[in-house]
């Protein structure tokens, strides 16, 4: 009788509240808020035995509906206390946890980030009026952020609806670095803001985020505080999604293939961390392309980090040990006649065995110690030539920025004229981009800026155009990265510039300029041959066999003549050749992409594009005033 009454209830209930969204699920048993109230109250041991299990059914049909029935508790045959009007219970246990929260079996329980914060199963997002033109541009933006780029469209409409107008005035903070209470994002719909960390605004461009920027996605998502201070730059007006409507779309995008928010959150991490190498935001990544040392004794003595012994001491180290073990063997084992710290006796029969040994040793420290010096000055020479390859390309950008900047069209007064300094500034910006995207080929630590979402993220964080970022996004295979693209912009926009008479139409500044940009392609792809014919496989492996062979041997050789003193002789020799052979290594990759060694002894590619970023626009604001008037060519 009690499941049959239980069964047309529960039909009766659900036919009246069918399409109700916010169930409360039980499929299995009673859930954890629910048990305690139950045990407490009547005694029940085992919630999920009763016919409760069955139910399925809105929070407010438990309550409304079935208040009148009679509370009645049985014992079954177990003597275990059984719900017999189960819907009664359950009304009162909900409404003794209110105002917990309970939580349903279907519930995900797995916790990706902070934007996925509990989240009110009421809430609806805001709708904010906007124009066709306003929804469109959101749109597009939204589509190239690595965060919603895969959101299906109806969720993207929606997303744009919830997106509030608003307008900042001149001067105005619109975010403070270290802020906690990030509850927005922006998304710039017209104006400039400044970017500023630790009091000091970034470098061009990276100082600077102008229309279709956004600001603050990743606070919320990694639930951190504001990384850099936002100011207004001009008037602006943005687009503003609020925190609670961000966690609500993100809630539902993590559930779509390819959508893991800890990826993703660590690929934005990766790709952050690279542009921020590149920009140079943080004073931590100022530097040299190569660490610099003092001719001080004392001050190199006291130097450890970013040197090759950080890394021989182990070597050093096990050879050690090994010594150990020999004069352990032979103390212990042969029961030589010497004391300890003598030197040993060449008649006592192992040592007679062990002098053919340390005489093979000695015929091999000879041609060891060639070989490996020799191997050294070729990887040296590599890795000079390399350093060579990247100044060389620096200077042939100074050359091109010279030239420009002292033969652009300027006014009466001798200053630019607006289309020759807008000229200046996509010359530049093209030649940071070429930097950016050259090394990155080129080097691991920066690849992953060529991925879609590294692209994606230069565009939000306003380190390319919209425009820019949908030429590189249509870029085939063929054109083997877009550094080749910045590179033909460079020349193509010159030609240009003379055909408009911004620059002179004169054949031999096309000549020069055109052998300085053929030469800087020359220069890049020779880093391409260099790394790949760096050094033969046969000739790295010889080296390292021949080392590896001469050391081993060393704690058998040395015992023969220095005895106990082999230990430390050994931990030396050890510490010498193979500290060589590492050094070898690691002037073999100049650009650290085998990432066997510590990154400090390698060039800083960082600090390299970041001097070619600071060069790109040099020469255009040395020459933007002059301590004289001039008589410029004509421009008619």
């Amino acid at each position: 009788l009690k499941y049959l009454t239980v069964s047309t209830i529960f039909l009766i209930s659900s036919l009246g509240f069918l399409g109700k969204s916010q169930a409360f699920t039980t499929t299995s048993r009673i859930t954890p808020p629910l048990q305690e109230p139950l045990k407490s109250r009547y005694g029940i041991n085992n919630p999920s035995s009763s016919p409760i299990r069955h139910l399925n059914k809105p929070v407010g049909v438990l309550r409304s509906s079935l208040d009148p029935l009679p509370e009645n508790i049985n014992e079954n045959e177990n003597g275990n206390k059984e719900l017999t009007q189960p819907l009664k219970v359950v009304s009162e246990a909900v409404e003794e946890i209110q105002p917990l929260k309970i939580a349903t079996e279907v519930a995900q329980s797995e916790e990706i980030g902070s934007a996925e914060t509990d989240e009110d199963i009421d809430f609806e997002p805001p709708i904010f009026a906007k124009s066709k033109q306003e929804t469109r541009f959101l749109s597009a933006t939204l589509k190239t952020n690595v965060l919603f780029e895969e959101a299906p469209s109806k969720t993207l409409k929606h997303m744009v609806d919830a997106f509030e107008k608003v307008d900042y005035s001149t001067g105005t903070t619109i975010m403070e670095q270290g802020d906690t209470n990030a509850d927005f994002m922006l998304v710039l719909g017209s104006g400039k803001c400044s970017i500023c960390i630790d009091g000091q605004q970034l470098k061009e461009p990276y100082g600077t985020m102008a229309k279709g920027s956004m600001l603050g996605e990743l606070g919320l998502l990694y639930n951190s505080e504001r990384s850099a201070t936002v100011m207004a730059k001009t008037n602006v007006t943005a687009f503003r999604l609020n925190r609670d409507s961000f966690s609500h779309f993100m809630n539902r995008l993590q559930h779509k293939e390819e959508k893991d928010i800890r990826k993703i959150k660590k690929e934005l991490r990766d790709i952050d961390y690279a542009i921020d190498r590149i920009s140079g935001v943080k004073t931590k990544y100022d530097g040299d392309i190569i660490r610099q040392f003092k001719p001080n004794p004392f001050w190199l003595w006291r130097r450890w980090s970013g040197t090759v012994l950080q890394h021989a001491w182990k070597s050093a180290a096990f050879n050690m040990l090994l010594t150990v073990g020999v004069v352990s063997l032979v103390r212990h084992h042969f029961k030589p006649t010497w004391e300890v710290g003598m030197i040993p006796d060449a008649d006592f029969p192992i040592i007679k065995k062990f002098l053919g040994l340390n005489k093979l040793w000695r015929l091999m420290m000879s041609i060891t110690t060639f070989i490996l010096t020799f191997f050294l000055s070729q990887a040296y020479g590599i890795w000079r030539e390399m350093y060579r390859i990247t100044r060389s390309m620096q200077g042939k950008f100074s050359d091109i920025g010279l030239l420009l900047a002292t033969t652009v069209e300027r006014d009466h007064h001798g200053q630019y004229t607006k289309d020759a300094e807008a000229f200046l500034n996509d010359i530049a910006d093209y030649s940071r981009l070429y930097h950016a995207f050259a090394w990155a080929r080129s080097t691991n630590v920066f690849k992953i800026i060529l991925s879609k979402r590294g692209i994606s993220r230069m565009l939000s964080r306003g380190l390319i155009s919209r425009r820019q970022y949908d030429t590189i996004s249509s870029l085939n295979d063929g054109a083997n990265g877009p550094q080749n693209a910045c590179i033909t912009w460079i020349m193509i926009k010159c030609l240009n510039a003379m055909k408009a008479r911004t620059l002179p139409n004169d054949r031999a500044l096309r000549d020069k300029l055109f052998e300085k940009v053929l030469l800087l392609r020359s220069c890049y792809a020779q880093i391409g041959d260099l790394i790949a014919g760096r050094i033969p496989l046969a000739y790295s492996h010889f080296v390292q066999v021949l080392v590896d062979s001469f050391l081993f041997l060393a704690p058998f050789a040395l015992y023969v003549e220095l005895g106990i003193w082999s230990i430390p002789a050994v931990g030396l020799l050890t510490l010498f050749y193979s500290g060589l052979l590492d050094l070898a290594k690691i002037l073999l990759d100049p650009l650290d992409n085998d990432g066997y060694y510590n990154s400090r002894i390698n060039m800083d590619i960082g600090v390299l594009i970041r001097e070619s970023n600071a060069s790109s626009s040099q020469f255009k604001y040395s020459a933007e005033n002059l301590p004289f008037s001039t008589m410029f060519w004509d421009t008619r």
